[in-house]
């Protein structure tokens, strides 16, 4: 069969590449490679044939990050309280009809879904592909479609609920479709061990699988002999699992100081020890970033202050400072606390590192989904475009607009002293 497989454009307040690609779709696409199917891509936020008609062109920071095409768009009117620009990113529908114009005709389309909030931009890339292929059968799979399916039904999507098919193993790495990126997105451990009560990742993966360590190293450097780029991204939800064992067996495989690596996702704090933090040095981690959520009332069982302070304390043995310690602190669950948040704001910043405020965005499926639902002054499980991490001062009865505003202002006071 003829398969096309296609990453949908973007409609959001802000969107931003921070080491992120399809890297799903880009499994399936291999694993039906080998299975003698033939595939094609087509990315329609991220694609070297997205841009130019008057959008505003991507600047490329350090590292590998960038923003995309960008184009301003009017609001949906379910969120024009919330006083920001909105914006398409990545290709205009004219733009999407033109580049899937020039594809030949599929036998199957598979088309990939990201935030539960981003749902209408699928849906609207979704109608684009049915008016250039209206009679091929479409399968929408991914995050948004396996949290809300329902809503993909409602416009006569055929949906997949899970990342890859029922009784499909996909242990692939994607990693021939990766050439044309800055960076290398690497995943040792599919899934996590902890059960937070506000995580969707054990929705995903119930069980934890540790990849092909050897075969993720040879990609690696296949890829960096290709580009000659050296930044690295993990994609892991528990990438320090049992102190850091499988990182430190992949790390041993290269040469240190030949890659720079990134973890945008909340490394847990549990797992680091002296050792650990002798690997983040010596093979360049240039910038850590922990989960942390706040001093206080807490939602996990992963960490607290103290052992927060203890691994600050080993990181500045190793020659990092506050710049390079990153951490996550969350504001907006139910029941916290304004004065909890502030609080945490100066303890973080006082032993020497960087907090970082992210506001609560509600999962489908999780345990704080429904207990949020009781307090919010917004319908977010029948609207899913509430569940905006940038609505969510409309949303919360105690951290609203001018709250969010104060700490804000209070984390660049406190950082900056």
């Amino acid at each position: 069969m003829s398969l096309l497989f296609i990453n949908p454009f973007v409609e959001d307040f802000t969107a931003y590449n921070l080491w992120a690609v399809p890297l799903g779709l880009f499994r399936l696409m291999e694993h039906f490679e080998k299975k003698g199917e033939v595939v094609e891509f087509v990315d329609l936020l991220d694609g070297s044939d997205v841009g130019g008609d008057g959008a505003t062109a991507p600047e490329f920071r350090s590292w590998g990050r960038h923003s995309y095409w960008k184009r301003r768009i009017d609001k949906p009117v379910e969120l024009k309280f919330v006083p920001r620009n909105f914006n398409r990113f990545g290709a205009s529908d004219d733009q999407a009809r033109e580049i899937l114009s020039k594809v030949n005709k599929p036998e199957k389309i598979f088309v990939s879904s990201g935030m539960t909030y981003w749902y209408k931009s699928t849906v609207r890339t979704i109608k684009i592909v049915r008016d250039v292929f209206p009679d091929v059968e479409i399968v929408v799979g991914g995050i948004a479609a396996t949290l809300i399916p329902e809503f993909f039904r409602m416009e006569g999507v055929k949906v997949h609920e899970g990342i890859y098919p029922v009784g499909e193993d996909i242990t692939g790495t994607g990693s021939k479709y990766l050439n044309d990126l800055r960076f290398f997105p690497a995943n040792i451990v599919k899934g996590c061990p902890n059960r937070c009560s506000y995580c969707a990742s054990s929705i995903f993966d119930e069980s934890i699988k540790i990849k092909d360590i050897q075969a993720l190293s040879q990609n690696l450097e296949k890829w960096h002999g290709v580009t000659n780029f050296v930044d690295v991204a993990f994609y892991d939800d528990a990438l320090l699992l049992n102190k850091g064992l499988y990182l430190k067996d992949f790390l041993n495989t290269l040469t240190p100081g030949k890659f720079r690596f990134h973890t945008p996702n909340g490394l847990h704090l549990k797992e680091v020890d002296e050792e650990l933090c002798r690997y983040f040095a010596d093979y360049n981690f240039p910038q850590l970033r922990f989960g942390f959520e706040t001093a206080f009332s807490r939602f996990d069982d992963k960490t607290n202050f103290v052992e927060l302070t203890k691994v600050v304390e080993m990181l500045h043995k190793y020659g990092f400072n506050h710049e390079m310690i990153g951490v996550y602190l969350l504001c907006g669950l139910p029941g916290q606390t304004v004065e909890e948040v502030e609080k945490t704001i100066e303890l973080v910043a006082g032993i020497g590192a960087r907090p970082y405020l992210s506001e609560y965005s509600p999962v489908p499926g999780t345990q704080l989904f429904k207990k949020h639902l009781a307090e919010s002054r917004l319908d977010f499980e029948n609207e899913p475009l509430y569940q905006n991490n940038s609505a969510s001062s409309f949303r919360s009865p105690v951290f609203t607009p001018n709250v969010m505003k104060g700490l804000k202002e209070k984390l660049n006071e406190v950082y900056h002293l």
